[in-house]
């Protein structure tokens, strides 16, 4: 989480793209439930671990229609056998940290996001006094649907970033 690892020295700044960006001691759990996904049913498939953890994948078959309808449907189906499983108590692990309270940081997201409502990154992003970046009609991969915009984002962070800490 770029919240947390940002903190390093070595990084100048954040830049969000359709990601979480908690408070210190927050969790995602937290932030979703203060703005809940605009998925109203269970995508997530469980599979038991034998060391008594949990990690969750999504649906294959709900992928596109979830994350990215907006990008080609070979892609769609590439990510969703491709993706890797994520440990369910990742939703309720707390930020040790805030990255954004102490670097620039900017935040790029769809106005079509499902899993993380627009009104959350809205939130979040603001709260963190981030530089935003909404792309109309672009889905939770708006850095698939829109690469040219997500990458404007990025040069426009190293730029701010770069001239900082030259001056």
């Amino acid at each position: 989480m770029i919240t947390v690892a940002g903190v390093s020295d070595k990084v100048a700044g954040l830049v969000y793209v359709a990601g979480f960006a908690p408070d210190e001691g927050e969790s995602i759990t937290d932030l979703q439930t203060r703005y809940p996904s605009l998925i109203m049913d269970n995508f997530l498939e469980p599979r038991p671990l034998p060391d008594g953890g949990v990690e969750l994948s999504v649906d294959p078959k709900r992928v596109r229609d979830i994350f990215c309808p907006d990008v080609p449907a070979a892609d769609a189906a590439f990510m969703a056998h491709a993706q890797r499983p994520l440990l369910e108590s990742a939703f309720e692990d707390a930020a040790a940290t805030a990255a954004w309270r102490v670097k620039p940081s900017w935040g790029v997201f769809g106005t079509e996001d499902r899993p993380i409502v627009p009104e959350l990154h809205r939130f979040s992003y603001g709260r963190a006094g981030s530089t935003v970046t909404e792309v109309e009609g672009a889905s939770h991969f708006v850095m698939l649907s829109n690469p040219d915009i997500v990458a404007g984002v990025i040069r426009e962070a190293v730029t701010a970033s770069a001239a900082s800490m030259v001056g």
